[in-house]
């Protein structure tokens, strides 16, 4: 027989919860179990787990009505699990707590993690209210180039545009972080957004759309499903490891000062779209060991300071542009950047990067006909074996 003290030795010995989970909580929403969740281990553990099973509701899909907020110090872990958008949501499925509708002043927050284990999905609704960027008007029946899919089109006191509630994931002024193992799919516009964050990691996600929404049996235009978006103030982060297809660009770096402030609604970035100077310009941002990925109507890459914004150093490298892609990389407002770094390239599409300085371009094989790329060497801009292979 084991003695007292024994017993309240092993006891001892037994780690404590490391983090929370929604299914410790049995009322309210899936929405509002893994909000409570994560606000409860805000202050304690600073991890929720999502699982594949909600025990709760006895099912394999987390169905949400609103965007989770994340708080600083704080890691989001999704277990082998499928979280979807609910056809009454109008947010994004993930966004850092510090931003959103009405937030004028943002305050910085420091150290997210958000880690997919095994196989997590995040899919968009069966019939979105609203789609598309802050340019598009809502439509049923939506047609051109000005028109996306909503439920919410021509309903009174709703919004009529897209905007930043209609990506997946947005993070908002965060120095430190990480974004992994995640499959984003038909997601409501772009994919993974960074606004004015600093040193982070996003590694292995998979983006997966097709322009179009299938509603009552027919399909509906979809606009603007970039992959990542990296924008004002952006620096020191490396985007490893992503595959799959977006609509419009599969990455933009980048973006153009409309002047409307942080938290407005017809809006492409939470954090507003106006430039603000030097802390504002991008620099230090990695492109790493990409395979077969493309863009269905648009750019693979695209580097495009418009206006007063600066890039500075973009390395882009050990690269497979799929031959389905609509354009390869493309590089805009030239002028504006310093230090284009572009090594090992397959691509079926011409480089166009007309006008740069301070850059260098090596071991690019192009799969086409005519040149290979449209840039002109000088004392500060390097091309070196840069080899045509004919179609």
């Amino acid at each position: 027989m084991y003695s007292f003290n024994f017993l309240v030795a092993v006891n001892a010995q037994k780690p404590a919860e490391t983090y929370h989970s929604p299914n410790l909580y049995s009322k309210g929403s899936q929405t509002e179990r893994i909000q409570k969740a994560i606000n409860e281990a805000k202050n304690t553990t600073g991890k929720v787990v999502i699982p594949r099973y909600d025990a709760v509701a006895k099912t394999d899909v987390w169905l949400i009505d609103q965007a989770i907020l994340l708080p600083g110090d704080f890691e989001l872990e999704l277990n082998n699990c499928k979280i979807k958008l609910s056809d009454k949501c109008r947010d994004n499925f993930i966004r850092s707590a510090n931003a959103g509708l009405g937030i004028t002043n943002i305050e910085p927050l420091k150290n997210i993690k958000i880690t997919g284990k095994g196989n997590v999905l995040l899919e968009g609704a069966n019939n979105p209210r609203a789609t598309g960027d802050h340019n598009k008007t809502l439509s049923k029946s939506p047609s051109g180039f000005g028109q996306s899919y909503g439920s919410d089109a021509d309903k009174p006191n709703e919004n009529q545009k897209g905007g930043w509630r209609n990506h997946a994931i947005i993070l908002a002024h965060v120095d430190g972080f990480e974004i992994s193992g995640i499959v984003l799919k038909d997601y409501h516009a772009h994919g993974l957004v960074m606004e004015r964050c600093s040193n982070g990691v996003v590694k292995d996600i998979t983006f997966d759309v097709r322009q179009a929404i299938n509603v009552a049996g027919t399909d509906r235009q979809v606009l603007n499903q970039d992959g990542l978006g990296v924008r004002f103030g952006c620096k020191n982060i490396t985007i490893a490891n992503c595959k799959g297809k977006s609509g419009d660009d599969f990455i933009n770096i980048g973006l153009t000062d409309t002047g409307v402030a942080a938290g407005k609604e017809n809006v492409n970035v939470v954090s507003g779209s106006v430039y603000r100077g030097e802390s504002d310009n991008i620099s230090n941002i990695y492109l790493q060991n990409w395979q077969d990925f493309y863009s269905i109507s648009h750019r693979a890459i695209r580097i495009m300071p418009v206006g007063k914004l600066r890039i500075k150093n973009v390395f882009i490298e050990n690269m497979i542009i799929s031959p389905l892609s609509k354009q390869g990389l493309v590089v805009e407002h030239t002028s504006n950047i310093k230090g284009l770094f572009v090594r090992n390239i397959i691509t079926h599409y011409p480089v166009k990067a007309k006008g740069i300085s301070e850059a260098s371009f090596r071991d690019i094989f192009y799969i086409g006909n005519g040149t290979p790329i449209d840039v002109e060497q000088s004392d500060s801009v390097r091309i070196d074996h840069v080899k045509t292979i004919a179609q």
